[in-house]
């Protein structure tokens, strides 16, 4: 759908990425939000600065030192227990002694002996002394020594690695052996000269078995439960305590700088993204909200940090949604809510990776929910009734979350949020009228105060100005209407339009509305007087704003809800005079009859400067309309005036937004002028509708 007018995104992008002395369409500079986002930046990385000096320097462990306090499990924690693995993997490799390896060139030449000795009686293998006394025995001895020296041969001849545990061997078997002692003695020489060490240890393949051994014991787990003891005050703290330390959220004592990166590169990327969608709405946020905005930052986070303190969530999303979605634009509040959130819950809740995702869910939810609950503003009770319905939402939301992630979820906490959420509510209403007075915003109560009769300036407008009060009120009750049926503040259109003609104050006969009688002062004066007295009311209008204090938001509706439009019928007037003294018309300045603007900036003036328009067209009638087809007619003709005369060129309408916006005008003039016939008129001659500045005006 084609727009009047289509702001650029890839300016909108320039404009936040490079700065300049020129203004953004917010009347920003580019400047001022560079500044802005390195504010954000350095209050995060503050934030995490100070909780590491104030706090974990003086209470949070060090690898290797002492614990400062006894540390309890947050969350349920499921961890290796190293110590218990090392010591029962150490024992399985204690089983293996040592790994022996058989020499095979020496056992299969211990083996020829053994076989000779056996078959052939062959002792080569022995002295030429032990060989003779050998031979020298009877054939029984011989017999009886050779073959119990076979036999024990056979038996041990791979067992031994040293000669001291084969001597060991050798007795340990002759022990039974049914000989002399002597003839052991005889044996025992045979079997030292037979048998040599063939096995030897080998320390590399002991360790490589050990290892194999100790790599197939599994790892020992264990469960700690929420509460449970961690680490107890005064001992040492291991890197795997340290290790199960951070992951239930508890920080070190060292400077955390990789936590310190991570915020500060978060904070920047999204106050990029804050201000892109700031300048992207139809009303960007005045210094005075980025202000605002900035100081509701400050609290939410400062409060998430110091309730942290205590293992405490303070709910500070809860005012920060409330303050934002009565103030501000609603769509521009939920993305501030919802990275505020995000923010805070990292700057609180280090190394707590459970208690983040809870705290990312809720920020989500008090953004979104922000636009059911905090939505009517009748009167502070309900004010008061709809943060708290939020509060409790929240507070739903973080039990169900706890609860499914397995987080303890104890009366102590739900008594805590309870508290929080009737404090947080009754601070919202409170501080209210604090941030109207000193950031200049509006919100619904001060728009209710504003928009009530007892008001000063509305009664002055009563007693001093009764005909312009009228048309006010009109106007109000018209453009309130067509807002409420187009999705714009209603609230705000109705009282802006109370307050944009209080300049006619200082001069309310020379306005058509307050005369009476048929006595037009205008028949008196030359045109050019008359425009200027007529003209001046916009800032007559700001001067009292001023000294009233109104908010600047209403200032908007005094000064754009005429726009650049011009009193055509007294610069014809004043051309057809100067024509009558001999002139050609070239010494009558156009722009002496015309309003020096600017044009609408927000739906909301453009609202009223059409509704302003239509009422002033109508009450300018000497013979009224017939039917809604000339009333429609009307409407067209006016709107199509200022669109013409490019009084809407600052407001993003589409054609579809104009026509549900004509549309809903003429229901509500049906409506409010249902009694009453109505004629169409004449539009000027320069395509702007001049019904409602004609003189002398008819009355109803």
């Amino acid at each position: 759908m084609a727009r009047i007018r289509r702001r650029s995104s890839r300016n909108l992008l320039h404009l936040l990425l490079l700065s300049s002395a020129h203004s953004n369409p917010g009347g920003v500079s580019t400047g001022f939000l560079i500044l802005y986002r390195l504010c954000l930046v350095l209050c995060a990385g503050a934030m995490v600065l100070l909780r590491w000096y104030f706090i974990d320097t003086s209470e949070n462990y060090m690898v290797g030192y002492p614990s400062p306090r006894t540390y309890l499990a947050r969350v349920t924690t499921r961890f290796v227990d190293r110590e218990a693995t090392n010591e029962t993997r150490h024992l399985a490799a204690e089983q293996i002694v040592t790994v022996r390896v058989r020499n095979n060139g020496a056992t299969q030449l211990v083996r020829e002996h053994i076989a000779n000795l056996k078959n052939n009686g062959d002792l080569s293998f022995a002295s030429p002394r032990l060989a003779e006394i050998v031979k020298a025995m009877s054939d029984d001895v011989r017999i009886g020594v050779v073959g119990a020296t076979v036999e024990i041969a056979e038996k041990n001849y791979d067992r031994s690695i040293t000669r001291s545990e084969q001597t060991a061997v050798i007795w340990d078997n002759l022990k039974n052996v049914p000989l002399a002692q002597a003839d052991k003695n005889v044996a025992f020489q045979l079997l030292d000269a037979l048998l040599t060490p063939t096995v030897t240890e080998d320390a590399e393949m002991t360790d490589r078995l050990r290892n194999d051994i100790a790599a197939h014991i599994p790892s020992f787990t264990r469960n700690i439960e929420i509460g449970k003891t961690l680490v107890q005050q005064g001992q040492a703290v291991t890197p795997e305590t340290a290790g199960l330390l951070r992951e239930n959220g508890y920080p070190d004592a060292m400077i955390p700088w990789k936590h310190l990166g991570f915020v500060v590169i978060i904070t920047f990327a999204w106050s990029l993204w804050l201000t892109l969608i700031g300048l992207r709405q139809e009303s960007p946020p005045s210094h005075g909200e980025w202000l605002y905005i900035f100081m509701l930052l400050v609290i939410d986070w400062a409060s998430q940090c110091f309730a942290a303190r205590w293992n405490i969530d303070s709910l500070s999303l809860l005012p920060l949604a409330g303050w934002l979605f009565l103030t501000l634009n609603t769509g521009f509040a939920f993305h501030v809510t919802l990275g505020s959130g995000l923010v805070g819950y990292m700057l609180a809740f280090p190394g707590m990776t459970s208690v983040i995702a809870v705290g990312y869910v809720l920020s989500g939810v008090a953004a979104g929910a922000g636009f059911i609950f905090i939505k009517e503003a009748s009167s502070r009770i309900k004010i008061w009734a709809n943060v708290l319905s939020l509060g409790l939402c929240l507070t739903f939301t973080s039990a169900f979350i706890r609860w499914g992630m397995g987080l303890s979820v104890t009366p102590e906490i739900l008594y805590e949020h309870l508290i929080l959420i009737v404090f947080w509510s009754s601070l919202v209403v409170a501080v209210i009228p604090l941030w109207e007075y000193v950031f200049d915003i509006i919100s619904p109560l001060r728009l209710l105060e504003m928009s009530h009769p007892s008001q000063p300036l509305l009664k002055r407008l009563q007693l001093e100005a009764p005909g312009t009060y009228h048309h006010t009120v009109s106007v109000g009750t018209l453009s309130e209407a067509v807002a409420d049926r187009v999705g714009m503040n209603g609230l705000l259109v109705k009282t802006g339009a109370y307050y944009h003609d209080i300049g006619k104050l200082k001069r309310p006969h020379y306005f058509v509305e307050n005369q009476s009688f048929g006595d037009n002062i205008h028949d008196r004066l030359a045109p050019l007087d008359s425009a200027r007295m007529i003209l001046s009311h916009v800032p007559d209008g700001l001067k009292l704003a001023d000294d009233y204090k109104l908010p600047k938001m209403i200032k908007n509706f005094i000064v754009e809800h005429h726009g650049r439009t011009c009193l055509t019928y007294f610069y014809q007037k004043a051309l057809a005079a100067d024509k009558e003294d001999g002139g050609d018309g070239s010494a009558v300045d156009r722009a002496d009859f015309c309003y020096p603007g600017p044009t609408p900036q927000r739906p909301e003036t453009a609202l009223l400067m059409l509704a302003d328009s239509v009422d002033a067209a109508l009450k300018s009638l000497k013979n009224p309309l017939v039917g809604r087809v000339e009333l429609e007619k009307l409407v067209d003709d006016v709107t199509n005036s200022k669109i013409m005369g490019g009084q809407f060129v600052d407001v993003d309408f589409t054609m579809k937004e104009l026509y549900s916006i004509k549309s809903a005008m003429v229901d509500a003039l049906m409506s409010m002028y249902h009694t009453r016939e109505i004629k169409p008129i004449a539009a000027n001659d320069d395509g702007t509708h001049g019904a409602a500045l004609a003189i002398p005006l008819v009355k109803k």
